[in-house]
C-alpha cells in the first residue's frame, strides 16, 4: 500500500491499458476519417484509370499516325484496324483499358468510321491522311462499348436529321459507352486526346438500354450534336438540292 500510495504521489503509477470508452472513441475517430477519404480516394482511382485509358489511346494514335506512310498514305480501315496497327504497337495491352479487361476482351476502342471506313448516312470518309483537314476536330479513336465492333458509327440520318443510331440497327456500331466517370475518351487526328462527359442524362439511359426509342434520346441533345460535329466531317452533296446540283456541276467542269 505504500508503494502504490507513493506512485500516486511521484505521478509514476502506471495503468494496464486503455478503457473500454477510450478504444471506442479511437474506433469512432478512425472510422470517420476513413468515411471522408474514400470518396476521395475512389475519384482519384478512377480518374488514374481514366488516365491510363488516354495514354493507351495516345499509342493507338501514334501507330494510326505511322500506318499510313508506309502504305501510300491510306488510312488503315475501321474494320481491321487492330490487325493492321499491331505492327505499330509495342504491347497489345494498350488495345485494353483497365476497366474493360475481363479476360475475354481482346479491344476496348472503337475506329471512327469517317476515318478510311465506308459511306453511311451521306457521308463520305476520308481515304488518304493528307485529306484529313482541320485535324484537331476529327475524332479518331473512342472508347467503346463491349458489343460495340471496331467500327464506330453511332449515327443514323433518318429525313434529313441525325439520331442515335440504336442497337437493334446493325449490331454494334453506335459502342456507345460511358465508363469513365460518365463520359469516355476520344483522341483526335491531330494526336491529341480530351476526355468527354456526357452532358445529357438521356445519352446515358440509351448506353444502359434503359430508352428504347432512338428519337426521344436524340432530339435537342447536346451530346448527339458534338458526336456529330466530330463525325460528320463533310457529306456527300445531295443531287436534289440547288447545294448539291451546285457542286455536281462544278466537280463535272461545266
Amino acid at each position: 500500500m505504500r508503494t502504490v500510495s507513493k506512485r500516486w504521489k511521484t505521478g509514476r503509477f502506471l495503468r494496464g491499458g486503455f478503457t473500454l470508452v477510450e478504444l471506442l472513441v479511437v474506433v469512432a475517430i478512425i472510422c470517420l476519417l476513413m468515411s471522408l477519404s474514400l470518396p476521395a480516394l475512389n475519384q482519384a482511382h478512377r480518374q488514374a484509370e481514366q488516365v491510363h485509358c488516354l495514354a493507351n489511346q495516345r499509342q493507338l494514335m501514334l501507330a494510326w499516325l505511322l500506318y499510313a506512310p508506309d502504305h501510300d498514305d491510306r488510312l488503315c480501315t475501321p474494320n481491321t484496324w487492330t490487325s493492321n496497327l499491331k505492327a505499330y504497337l509495342q504491347s497489345e495491352e494498350v488495345l485494353l483499358c483497365k476497366t474493360d479487361d475481363d479476360g475475354k476482351q481482346t479491344n476496348s476502342y472503337g475506329l471512327s468510321n469517317t476515318m478510311g471506313g465506308v459511306e453511311r448516312d451521306g457521308v463520305a470518309p476520308f481515304v488518304r491522311l493528307h485529306q484529313v483537314s482541320s485535324a484537331s476536330a476529327k475524332m479518331v479513336f473512342i472508347d467503346k462499348e463491349r458489343r460495340g465492333s471496331d467500327c464506330f458509327w453511332p449515327l443514323v440520318l433518318d429525313d434529313d436529321r441525325w439520331l442515335w443510331r440504336p442497337w437493334s440497327l446493325l449490331l454494334g456500331l453506335q459502342g456507345l459507352t460511358n465508363r469513365h466517370r460518365n463520359g469516355c475518351n476520344l483522341s483526335f487526328a491531330d494526336g491529341h486526346g480530351d476526355w468527354v462527359h456526357w452532358k445529357d442524362d438521356r445519352t446515358r439511359k440509351l448506353i444502359q438500354g434503359r430508352i428504347a426509342d432512338s428519337e426521344e434520346g436524340s432530339m435537342n441533345n447536346p451530346d448527339l450534336e458534338y458526336m456529330i460535329e466530330v463525325l460528320t466531317v463533310h457529306r456527300t452533296p445531295d443531287p436534289n438540292t440547288l447545294e448539291g446540283r451546285s457542286a455536281s456541276k462544278g466537280e463535272s467542269g461545266d
